[in-house]
């Protein structure tokens, strides 16, 4: 008899849906003839999640036919798309529930100090576990039942803890009247301080009207769900529990006015820039055993890494892999990681890509290799045009959407001397040395040097 195991996955953990051949589970199982004739490409999706163990987690689903897989992918994303939005108008109460159901394991409407004090370190929650034990004895005496919590006594308990008297201060002091809050035209003189002493946005009356209204329900408000809504008492004045969110918002930030994305000069040359980078990407747990994957290309490139590494090996089956020398992890091969890469690059930003290749390739597959870099990218492959090597390298903004290889060019070795250096040092005529081929090296277009321990010698040289 077989046990099946079902789970389930809050839509909130939810990262994309894709269609196609487009995990790593997938493209093992596409490998076979048997499955593609089971599972035909157009007919398969996978749900991609966050998981507590792993980077990132599928669930691989074939349909009955493309429409319908179509119509799966379609309402799913809808769902992905919708939830992203509402992130945006964050109701802190309703998240505070969930959570709270979420601890309550054994359905019984109330939470045990036991059950809290890990709830509240998932949610972030910095502090003493005697004091947060204090604060729930003290909740605790409010109580209709002893040693626990309902929803209403476990909202008021977050509260207590969350609660910042700093802020309480930061309102009297703005008040006309000394009060804990704040009135439109009080909110627009903060704003206008803040503007004239430190550059942040300028904001008139009826932009401060906005925000008091985005940030403030009141009383005939109740039932509308606003931007990061608020607990505690409703009232027409800016209260501290707006004035929190606030803080926590764009208008808070201490990031100026126009300063929110890349606003420096970007069209010096691309050797002028610190880059984003990446080591050993395709490794997303140990380095010694497990599997190389996808997913950390695609997490490396949604955080923003503008260089990942490539370890590249002669593949089994023709085609170069990528995996991690001297170890038991498995391979994936080079054309699902360009794949992936291509899929991602420039979604988080158009500045261009930089592949480092350590290259353990033989001279066949490198050719293979070449194609493949071909095929995949296409044109956005930047390939270095003749004599380049005498003029500086185009800047970032030139090479937007654009991806570049960077290695050993040809007159050189491949990488895979540069592993072994310290082992053949100690055998005397070690002579052998691998070659890279003319076709890949014309395609590498950030050449990479080893530099000796004197940089000055190095510079002169380079």
């Amino acid at each position: 008899m077989f046990r099946h195991l079902f789970f389930l996955v809050a839509l909130t953990d939810i990262l994309e849906v894709r269609s196609g051949y487009n995990t790593d589970n997938l493209h093992r199982a596409a490998k076979k003839y048997e499955f593609q004739e089971a599972a035909p490409e157009a007919t398969c999706f996978s749900v991609v999640f966050n998981h507590a163990k792993f980077l990132h987690k599928s669930v691989d689903f074939s349909a009955k036919n493309k429409e319908e897989r179509d119509r799966w992918v379609s309402v799913l994303s809808y769902l992905i798309s919708e939830i992203k939005k509402q992130r945006a108008y964050f109701n802190e109460k309703n998240w505070i529930l969930m959570k709270f159901h979420e601890a309550d394991t054994n359905k019984s409407g109330t939470l045990s100090f036991r059950e809290v004090w890990p709830l509240l370190k998932k949610m972030n929650l910095q502090i003493n576990e005697d004091y947060a034990k204090a604060m729930f004895k003290e909740a605790e005496e409010q109580s209709t039942r002893d040693g626990v919590l309902d929803e209403k006594e476990f909202i008021t308990f977050f509260e207590r803890l969350t609660d910042r008297p700093e802020l309480n201060h930061v309102l009297r002091m703005a008040s006309g009247e000394g009060v804990e809050g704040v009135t439109v035209n009080e909110l627009h003189n903060i704003f206008h301080v803040l503007h004239i002493s430190f550059q942040f946005e300028n904001v008139d009356i009826k932009k401060a009207e906005s925000i008091l209204d985005t940030f403030e329900q009141t009383l005939q408000e109740k039932a509308k769900e606003k931007l990061m809504g608020i607990i505690g008492k409703f009232s027409d004045n800016f209260s501290r529990c707006s004035l929190r969110r606030l803080l926590q918002s764009r208008w808070g930030s201490v990031i100026g006015e126009g300063r929110e994305s890349i606003w420096q000069d970007m069209d010096q040359p691309l050797p002028h820039y610190y880059c984003n980078s990446s080591h050993n990407t395709y490794l997303a747990g140990l380095q010694l055993k497990g599997e190389a994957t996808i997913e950390g290309y695609i997490y490396a490139l949604k955080k923003g890494a503008r260089l990942l590494e490539l370890d590249l090996f002669d593949g089994e089956h023709g085609e170069p892999v990528i995996t991690h020398k001297r170890t038991l992890i498995e391979p994936i091969t080079l054309r699902n990681a360009l794949e992936a890469i291509k899929r991602c690059a420039f979604e988080s930003t158009p500045y261009p890509v930089i592949l480092t290749i350590e290259n353990h390739v033989g001279l066949v597959q490198q050719r293979v290799m070449v194609d493949v870099f071909r095929e995949v990218l296409g044109d956005l492959l930047y390939v270095s045009p003749p004599n380049s090597a005498k003029e500086p390298m185009p800047s970032p903004n030139a090479l937007k959407n654009k991806v570049l290889l960077r290695g050993k060019q040809g007159g050189g070795v491949s990488d895979a001397d540069d592993d072994d250096d310290e082992a053949n040092s100690k055998k005397k005529g070690a002579t052998h040395h691998a070659a890279v081929d003319p076709e890949f090296s014309r395609l590498i277009s950030v050449p990479s040097v080893k530099l000796s321990h004197n940089i000055y010698a190095d510079v002169k040289t380079r």
